[in-house]
């Protein structure tokens, strides 16, 4: 538990601070947590047999994550044809030359999912930051999975007792759960109050936009964390990687990050 605090102490500070600058320091912190987590994806499936291909991973999720800079149409479309069929010759390659190793096509089709996966999370982070309020929705999202996370796990340490996910994560309780609704509506309400007093210019946050976005993210980031539970479950491994003290991998950091992205974008969608 110490150990866990001091990793948060040192990083928030240097992660918030990475947002108020937005830029190109942003979008290169975005990029670099993806693709961390990536490696980690790639070393978990090996515990499975799986030979999934680490610059195929790689590729698609900076191939979606470059389409949310310079989104054409034209050379993205291409670029996602191309990649799938490249990965899907190297496959073939790999298989007739090592014909031992096991389930080739889940391997190939493991590879292009986990970096559209990561892709598009990591992509949607990047829009929202790109927003003309894009600072202030980022700094309401982030904050208010960070907070309804701890809320999740005070409340399930000293409340917990009925599970919510046996079977992908046993320590997670409906008790839990519930303080970390509760934390999310709170501190998207509270964060919907104090930005808008600090904004140099009008933003579209406030105290029930606020209040709406940390029930969504409170309600429905938790499975991003189930999604990596269940591949952590599937293969045997504790952690995604050694990265952070105390907190794991950087796939373990940022799984209900990679969901928070693209719900806070539907929800500033829905109000615009």
């Amino acid at each position: 538990m110490r150990t866990r605090v001091i990793s948060a102490i040192v990083l928030l500070p240097f992660i918030l601070g990475i947002i108020l600058v937005g830029g190109w320091s942003y979008v290169l912190l975005v990029v670099a947590a993806t693709l961390i987590a990536g490696l980690e994806y790639t070393h978990m499936l090996r515990h499975k047999g799986y030979v999934v291909v680490l610059p195929f991973v790689w590729a698609m999720a900076l191939l979606w994550q470059a389409e949310s800079l310079w989104a054409n149409g034209v050379w993205f479309s291409h670029s996602l044809a191309g990649l799938v069929i490249l990965s899907a010759g190297w496959q073939v390659v790999h298989r007739e030359r090592h014909p031992a190793e096991k389930n080739p096509t889940a391997s190939w089709a493991l590879a292009l999912a986990g970096g559209l996966y990561l892709g598009v999370g990591g992509a949607y982070l990047i829009r929202l930051r790109a927003l003309q309020d894009g600072l202030w929705w980022t700094l309401t999202a982030l904050p208010v999975v960070w907070i309804a996370d701890s809320g999740a796990y005070v409340a399930g340490r000293t409340m917990g007792h009925h599970k919510m996910s046996p079977v992908l994560s046993p320590g997670k309780t409906w008790e839990g759960y519930a303080g970390e609704l509760l934390c999310g509506m709170l501190s998207g309400v509270l964060l919907g109050i104090v930005w808008p007093q600090i904004a140099s210019d009008p933003i579209r946050l406030n105290p029930w936009n606020g209040l709406l976005l940390g029930t969504v993210l409170a309600a429905l980031t938790p499975l991003g964390d189930l999604f990596v539970s269940m591949i952590k479950r599937e293969v045997g491994v504790k952690d995604s990687g050694k990265l952070i003290p105390g907190h794991g991998g950087a796939f373990d950091r940022i799984d209900s990050l990679i969901w928070a992205g693209g719900l806070t974008w539907a929800v500033v969608t829905l109000l615009t």
